[in-house]
């Protein structure tokens, strides 16, 4: 790949075609920076641009799908499917602003399964990072209709020969969604001063007439300084595997630098770790899957296929001691956790348990929750399950 296209999406009714601002980077150097295209021409315009030179990476401010359980409720079982939906229905969902949507005047914030997707969940952990729900299609920071009106395209571009990642290998062209304020991070963009600031600072090869015009609005902003970020890991997105995870096979997942991903747990707020703690301190490439505030791992002696452990960032020797919120955000990776083992292993059944103090069998000193798959056969009697940590009283249909 040779250069970088970032977009600042729009999901305006009217007036797209002044707020979609384009930002091109060539050999390092910002080449290109406009906005006064619509959804419709912008598409056609990287068509025709892939077409000329395919050696392309498009990144779109724009979410590429919605949450696993409500692509699941909309009997979508393929991304290309929840496409064709959201082409099809997309501007029912945002008239009628129905539940899971909301943001419009008297449609109040519903409580739902999830809100945001899990690549919306790890982003998170980035300071002064914080994705908005995809169900938001009004108010103030709303996503959720650029990204209706976005699906759509993606199709399009899928059709005429861009790969989408992760849903694809990153073949060149190829698009990926960005989230801009992971690719700024921490800046003022609603000050003039701070984004002429920052530009200069960050990004002094710009030229003087583009950076004038990227400190001009918060878009044009947003576009140049995505695009150079992009342009500065062409090697790494090139390389960029197609998802073999089902969640994210479906769920899509938001693309930012590996110096950014693999910074943001330890740049976490109250991140506490204690020397000689083996959970402490565990390999990246054991994690198999993460959120804001806890990490998931195979067990090293598995006691079913697919023995997983849900592990606490934070050092706390029971799963209780760490905050509400923190102890929230574990039990939302469990469930995505046991999800996952469910479309890997196909299991019968699960257990799901925590060992509480020496007394109740805990041998680590640091919390974790065992999501154990469980298989017909696997055992000649399983009823009781847990209570079997106790054989006296276990089989109470004997009394």
């Amino acid at each position: 790949m040779n250069r970088a296209i970032a977009v600042d999406w729009s999901g305006a009714k009217s007036g797209e075609r002044s707020k979609i601002w384009l930002a091109e980077v060539r050999d390092g150097r910002l080449t290109r920076l406009e906005s006064g295209r619509g959804r419709s021409a912008l598409v056609a315009h990287l068509t025709a641009a892939a077409r000329a030179d395919p050696e392309v990476v498009v990144g779109l401010d724009f979410a590429f799908a919605f949450p696993r359980w409500f692509v699941e409720e909309l009997g979508a079982t393929s991304i290309g499917e929840l496409w064709d939906l959201a082409a099809e229905r997309g501007e029912e969902w945002l008239s009628s602003c129905a539940p899971p949507f909301w943001g419009r005047p008297g449609r109040r914030r519903p409580k739902l399964r999830e809100h945001l997707r899990r690549t919306e969940q790890d982003a998170s952990a980035v300071k002064g990072s914080n994705p908005k729900s995809v169900f938001q299609i009004g108010g103030v920071g709303a996503v959720g209709t650029g990204s209706i009106r976005g699906m759509r395209h993606l199709a399009r571009l899928h059709t005429e020969g861009f790969s989408i990642w992760p849903f694809h290998e990153a073949r060149a062209p190829v698009v990926i969604e960005i989230y801009p304020r992971l690719l700024t991070g921490p800046v003022k963009k609603s000050d003039y001063a701070a984004r002429e600031t920052y530009l200069a600072q960050r990004f002094p090869e710009i030229d003087d007439g583009f950076a004038r015009q990227a400190a001009s609005s918060e878009d044009a902003f947003d576009a140049a300084v995505s695009a150079m970020v992009m342009s500065r890991h062409l090697d790494e997105i090139s390389t960029l595997a197609a998802a073999r995870d089902s969640t994210e096979l479906i769920e899509g997942r938001i693309w930012w630098p590996r110096e950014i991903r693999e910074a943001a747990p330890n740049d976490r707020r109250g991140v506490v770790r204690k020397a000689g703690c083996s959970f402490c301190d565990v390999p990246r490439d054991s994690v198999v899957a993460e959120s804001r505030d806890a990490v998931a791992i195979r067990d090293r002696y598995p006691v079913s296929t697919g023995h997983t452990l849900v592990i606490p960032k934070t050092h706390a020797e029971t799963l209780f001691g760490p905050s509400a919120e923190i102890q929230a955000d574990i039990w939302r990776l469990v469930a995505r956790v046991r999800d996952e083992l469910r479309s890997e292993f196909n299991p019968d059944g699960f257990n799901v348990g925590v060992n509480e103090g020496q007394a109740a069998g805990q041998t680590a000193e640091h919390a974790h929750v065992h999501v154990i798959p469980r298989f017909n056969g696997d055992v000649e009697d399983p009823r009781g399950g847990i209570r079997w940590i106790l054989p006296e009283g276990a089989a109470y249909w004997d009394r």
